[in-house]
């Protein structure tokens, strides 16, 4: 008595997913649907049946849908991921907290370079101003002609 008690537990997943996946579903139609058209055909043709293509590519099509479906059947559902998820979560969490606690305490979003000092862009290489001279950050020094 245990022993069709545990065969029958260990066939609840492949129930669950035959039930469920409509791939597994819309090959065994299709396999049913060549059966029976392999079935009435063989009927008609009786003896010549075995030479009949049409018999052998119904009966082909059938077999691959059979095959495709029972090899679906035995994988495993794919796990979930749940880890991907809560990081994404944490990273936004806390990128929310520090935005908050900033705002809190009245810092700038960002940190600002070389406030007050004036930029000038480089001269290009391309020739075009070449030869000027570009300020820089520091005050010019007075030379004494000394």
């Amino acid at each position: 008595m245990a022993k069709k008690t545990k065969q029958a537990k260990s066939a609840i997943p492949y129930l669950q997913r035959l039930a469920e996946d409509d791939y597994i579903q819309g090959h065994l139609r299709n396999a049913a649907g060549r059966l029976r058209e392999a079935s009435a055909r063989a009927r008609r043709k009786r003896g010549r049946a075995v030479e009949d293509k049409k018999l052998y590519a119904n009966l082909s099509e059938a077999a691959t849908s059979i095959r495709k479906a029972a090899s679906r059947l035995q994988r495993k559902p794919k796990p979930k991921r749940r880890g991907r998820k809560v990081a994404a979560a944490a990273v936004a969490a806390s990128g929310a907290a520090l935005l908050w606690r900033r705002k809190a305490t009245g810092q700038a979003d960002y940190a600002v370079e070389g406030a007050g000092q004036s930029y000038a862009p480089a001269a290009s290489s391309a020739g075009d101003g070449a030869g000027q001279e570009t300020p820089s950050a520091e005050p010019p020094s007075e030379s004494t002609g000394n």
